[in-house]
């Protein structure tokens, strides 16, 4: 029987189903939990119950003291609400309270969508997984491969499994290696994370997606935390591709668009334009709403420095606050 979790002092909200543990029904529902090993080791994800029955479902190395027992302490990756509960928690409210870490993953599945774009699957061990807010960036490489920046293509409520989107770059020698190297199995250090290209979760404001071919990864990132949210706000999605490029992932964003009722998403090639020349009027179109309107919504734009100028420029002649527009510059930086 799923049971209400109330965190404070936040006082956000979640659903927890079946045995869950409160980490990971938190972390599925769109929640930044303070946690490190999630597997009883560490203890930083020790939370206060101050009402409500819970169970400790699972053995951990870390000792809570007598005192902490006595006053409610548990831990939250071992501990499975049994009724509505209320607790004391540590989250995060911005980039800055997520620590800087060094794991060691694998690589889990490698997948060349088309002749430009290879989708590569990293996997951390169960005991240190990636602690992120959707749309940081991480580096990448490491064992003798060359290293490069790259954002998270995935979901912070899966932790271990860890999604990029590797464009083909001669220029770029971690993404010549992903091409003609890396084979499954394979170590690869993550470093960071880094950014604040992360989604402002206290406005109600519709928001707006605008992504230039591989932009799609942080994108997505953000799209699939604000589905775990469940947040009620209308979401856009305008997705720009290079002449002769596809979009690689578009089953996925038509899966989005026919399972929410407030997401719109809109495919856009930029035919015969190297980079795609967006003006005010024209982002307007692709929305199906009038210029003024513009001003209603936050804009999440990756992609390149060349689309984040042209939107900025454009939505700052359409009057849109300068708080309502988040840019990522770029989709990865090799050395």
């Amino acid at each position: 029987m799923p049971v209400k979790v109330k965190i404070l002092p936040s006082g956000r909200e979640f659903v927890s189903e079946g045995r869950s543990n409160l980490l990971e029904a938190g972390l599925r529902s769109g929640l930044a939990l303070g946690y490190g090993c999630s597997n009883g080791n560490c203890g930083e994800c020790l939370a206060r119950v101050l009402s409500g029955q819970v169970e400790n479902t699972r053995y951990h190395d870390f000792r809570i003291s007598d005192e902490q027992r006595a006053s409610g302490h548990v831990l939250m990756c071992a501990t499975t609400p049994v009724t509505n509960v209320v607790i004391e928690a540590n989250e995060a409210s911005d980039s800055h309270d997520i620590p800087f870490q060094q794991i060691s993953a694998r690589v889990r599945g490698l997948d060349f969508v088309n002749d430009d774009v290879a989708l590569l699957h990293l996997k951390t061990p169960r005991t240190k997984r990636l602690r992120f807010l959707a749309g940081q960036r991480v580096r990448l490489g490491g064992n003798g491969m060359p290293t490069a920046s790259h954002p998270v293509g995935s979901c912070p409520c899966d932790d271990m499994n860890l999604h990029f989107q590797v464009a083909r770059n001669p220029a770029d020698d971690f993404s010549a290696y992903v091409f003609d190297a890396l084979k499954k199995g394979d170590p690869v250090d993550i470093i960071g994370p880094t950014g604040d290209f992360v989604l402002d979760e206290s406005p109600t404001r519709p928001v707006v997606f605008i992504a230039w071919y591989t932009g799609f990864a942080p994108v997505k990132s953000l799209i699939e935390h604000a589905i775990s949210l469940d947040t009620t706000a209308a979401m856009h999605l305008l997705w720009f591709t290079p002449p002769g490029a596809d979009h690689y992932m578009d089953n996925l964003c038509r899966s989005w668009r026919d399972a929410l009722d407030n997401f719109h998403y809109v495919p856009v090639n930029a035919g015969s334009l190297a980079e795609p020349d967006l003006g005010a009027d024209s982002i307007a179109t692709l929305m199906n709403i009038g210029e003024k309107q513009l001003a209603d919504h936050d804009f999440y734009i990756a992609g390149g420095e060349s689309i984040a100028a042209a939107c900025k420029t454009a939505l700052n002649g359409a009057r849109v606050p300068l708080n309502q527009v988040s840019l990522d510059t770029g989709t990865s930086e090799g050395v």
